[in-house]
């Protein structure tokens, strides 16, 4: 099967030709069923026509971004070529020093041994490894003074992982340090794969994928699927417009770019800010598209939201307080692209939107939309639908997309939650995603909401059917319900609790 992206070196993606053809075809797909759905002669119901107007139109701005992105980085491939591995004889001339920083809070002892080993056995002599603790444990200590590492614990926990970082780098005097998380484990090529980009001085920051080992809980899957789609598509077209930013982890930095900025930016979402602040002073970033370390994703319904709502707080917090389309000293290129990356985080509004309409029509007979002649909307929103799946199939390499789906369709609530807590300046606790502190919480927290919904699914579809309006309508949203219903159930069935 013909592909694209045929070069060879570890930026490059190849896509099959049926992926490209529906890459193409997206964006044509949302002007059809926008030409219906903003077409004020279609509306119903006003008011529910404003919220879903409002909804639809962060749901094809966030796909339009998404793979407009990708098709982008499939045709234009000068990048790849002009991205290309340095040469390592700047290893081998230059000799540069590099520390390499392991946070560390409340994670499995276990866990922090195995990455700790694997961080000491990489290739590179001129490296020091440094367990950062911020979980304060006598354990850690002497898990560090028995493989050889070096140690480091604070006295506080001020500004989380940024603080923690940040405290490191006054000790630090290496040229450059690494960021790995302790439950990600590094291979032994990734500082001698990542560090020969920066023979260029005009790069801060090489950042490589997350990659996550457990794939057999149902959330970790879900989690994993999702990101693939980030990581092997999304990422490195951000290297066209230098917009690559930080994930926190699996990744290296310049030290001098870092002082020059006044340090890790101290925010719970230090990753995204740090690679902002970086853009706006002229620096270089890079994406290499190469599994470097292997983690452990989220397993846990609390830990998942946890770090979903992390995520978006810095994305949102970006958009709401920054406005990088505003932003004068990025380039018109990287303020749409973090433009793109921060609105993402939005989506918990169309879903919970798309949730609740048919649940409405079914209880009250109210809709946004006029679709007595079922038809008519179908052959508007059918091709949206039919794409929307497909390309999301065709680029997880056709895995199975019930996981990936129910936890999509769940996150509504932590999006949401990560938006009020922007817009109100709410401070938000930072926990790392396998500490013990993720899951302190009692569950009925964090799934109220979808257990509502859930009951609430099931007797609109009794409402809804006793006396039906109009069949068309009430045949559609009944789908969409039943379809809602399938994905709360398996969310909760399949996740871990705690």
């Amino acid at each position: 099967m013909k592909t694209f992206n045929n070069s060879n070196d570890v930026f490059a993606t190849r896509i099959p030709m049926v992926t490209f053809i529906f890459l193409g075809l997206a964006p044509l797909a949302i002007v059809w069923y926008g030409a219906f759905i903003f077409n004020f002669n279609n509306a119903d119901n006003l008011f529910l026509y404003i919220i879903q107007i409002g909804a639809d139109s962060i749901a094809m701005m966030v796909l339009l971004g998404l793979w407009i992105t990708i098709l982008i980085d499939v045709i234009v491939e000068n990048h790849h070529r002009a991205h290309k591995n340095q040469d390592v004889s700047f290893l081998k001339n230059e000799h540069p020093t590099i520390d390499i920083f392991i946070t560390v809070y409340g994670e499995p002892i276990e866990i922090i041994q195995e990455t700790v080993r694997a961080a000491a056995s990489m290739e590179y002599i001129n490296k020091k490894v440094i367990i950062l603790d911020d979980g304060k444990s006598d354990e850690v200590r002497y898990l560090a003074k028995k493989l050889h590492v070096y140690y480091y614990r604070r006295r506080n926990n001020s500004h989380a992982k940024a603080g923690n970082v940040n405290n490191a780098l006054n000790f630090s005097k290496s040229d450059f340090f690494a960021i790995l998380d302790a439950d990600h484990i590094p291979k032994k090529k990734f500082i001698t794969t990542l560090l020969p980009f920066m023979a260029d001085k005009e790069i801060a920051m090489v950042q490589s994928p997350q990659h996550f080992s457990n794939m057999h809980d149902f959330i970790a899957s879900g989690t994993a699927q999702a990101q693939e789609v980030f990581y092997k598509y999304v990422c490195p077209a951000k290297n066209i417009s230098n917009s690559a930013f930080s994930v926190g982890t699996n990744v290296i930095f310049r030290r001098s770019a870092i002082d020059e900025i006044g340090g890790i930016v101290l925010n719970n979402s230090e990753d995204i800010w740090t690679t902002f602040l970086l853009h706006k002073n002229k620096w270089k970033t890079i994406f290499v598209n190469k599994v470097l370390a292997v983690g452990i994703a989220p397993t846990t319904i609390i830990s998942f939201f946890k770090q979903q709502r992390r995520w978006a707080v810095g994305g949102l917090d970006i958009l709401i307080n920054e406005n990088p389309l505003h932003t004068k000293e990025l380039d018109i290129d990287q303020r749409i692209q973090y433009f793109i990356s921060s609105t993402f985080f939005l989506v918990g509004i169309p879903i919970i939107v798309y949730i609740v309409m048919p649940l409405i029509y079914l209880l009250t007979g109210q809709k946004p939309l006029v679709i007595e002649d079922g038809v008519l909307w179908l052959i508007h929103y059918l091709p949206y639908f039919i794409l929307y799946f497909t390309l999301t199939w065709l680029l997880l390499g056709q895995k199975m997309l019930i996981s990936t789906m129910s936890t999509a369709l769940a996150s509504f609530y932590p999006y949401l939650m990560a938006l009020f807590a922007v817009f109100f300046s709410t401070e938000q606790e930072w926990v790392a995603t396998t500490s013990s502190k993720s899951n302190v919480d009692p569950i009925m927290k964090w799934i109220w909401p979808h257990v509502f919904l859930l009951i609430l699914s099931i007797l609109s579809l009794i409402v809804g059917w006793y006396n039906p309006i109009e069949f068309w309508a009430t045949f559609f949203n009944s789908l969409w319900v039943s379809l809602n219903i399938f994905l709360l159930i398996m969310f909760l069935s399949k996740s871990q609790m705690k």
